[in-house]
């Protein structure tokens, strides 16, 4: 398989809504590698648990060098050896509420 990225990144972890104050963690230099799957659409792949809020709905990676990738979060796993998640680098409207449902996708 062969990556866009392996090495060393700053994750933020993010719970962003229309209406209410944005709620970040950040991860710093977290080991990751990054696969690009489809036209705008990342897989984000790591080694350890990563801690996010409770709603958290977006991811921001930030490379070496100041190369930015932000999305919502599509799918994923976040587990203690570590995880994946899928997202989709593009321009979104921030829902108005929490959603109920995110494909399977909770933040624990």
């Amino acid at each position: 398989m062969s990556y866009a990225y392996e090495g060393l990144a700053t994750v933020a972890v993010l719970a962003l809504y229309q209406g209410l104050q944005p709620n970040e963690l950040t991860t710093l230099e977290l080991n990751i590698r990054l696969l690009n799957v489809g036209a705008g659409r990342f897989r984000l792949e790591f080694d350890r648990y990563l801690p996010g809020p409770k709603e958290a709905n977006a991811i921001r990676v930030v490379l070496p060098g100041g190369l930015l990738l932000q999305g919502p979060i599509v799918e994923g796993s976040d587990e203690p050896a570590g995880g994946w998640l899928l997202i989709d680098v593009e321009q979104y409207e921030l829902p108005l509420e929490p959603p109920a449902y995110l494909n399977g996708w909770t933040w624990g």
